[in-house]
């Protein structure tokens, strides 16, 4: 394993760490959503050729964007909103790489490590910006307008 792929998955390992201990209901899902997608990557990777387009990790990515997109319309919280617009900047280069192999292929292989830090950090900042209470429920005013709404 080298260097980079050590930093990568103590990464994984420290934020999916912190997102569990301190972490609300999304953030875990997101975690789960984040380390899932890393670990089926080297499992779905062509190794035959870096010319090659990477089709089993698109998959991912597109499955982990559509989950952070349905995290951010279910729960209260920026960071799925972020995650999922990294995960998109992930497919873009996937469909760049799809136009021109061989011109693109370093950008590619750079790409789509580098944005799953983004990943990482965007959960990361969920962890410490909103942990087990979400913004709703910080705020003064929302709290009041939420709960008179509740009553009758």
């Amino acid at each position: 394993m080298t260097s980079a792929q050590w930093v990568g998955w103590t990464a994984l390992t420290l934020v999916c760490a912190a997102a569990v201990w301190r972490g609300g209901r999304p953030e875990k899902i997101g975690a789960f959503l984040i380390a899932v997608g890393w670990i089926l990557s080297p499992f779905v990777e062509q190794r035959v050729s870096w010319y090659e387009p990477q089709l089993g990790i698109l998959a991912v990515d597109v499955a982990a964007m559509v989950g952070f997109v349905l995290l951010a319309y279910h729960y209260s919280r920026y960071w799925p909103i972020w995650a999922a617009a990294f995960q998109a900047v992930t497919i873009l280069t996937h469909l760049a790489f799809l136009v021109n192999p061989r011109a693109l292929y370093r950008a590619y292989l750079f790409g789509g490590f580098s944005i799953g830090f983004l990943v990482l950090g965007a959960l990361f900042g969920g962890v410490v910006m909103e942990g087990a209470t979400p913004m709703l429920h910080r705020l003064p005013i929302l709290r009041r307008n939420l709960s008179s709404r509740s009553s009758p």
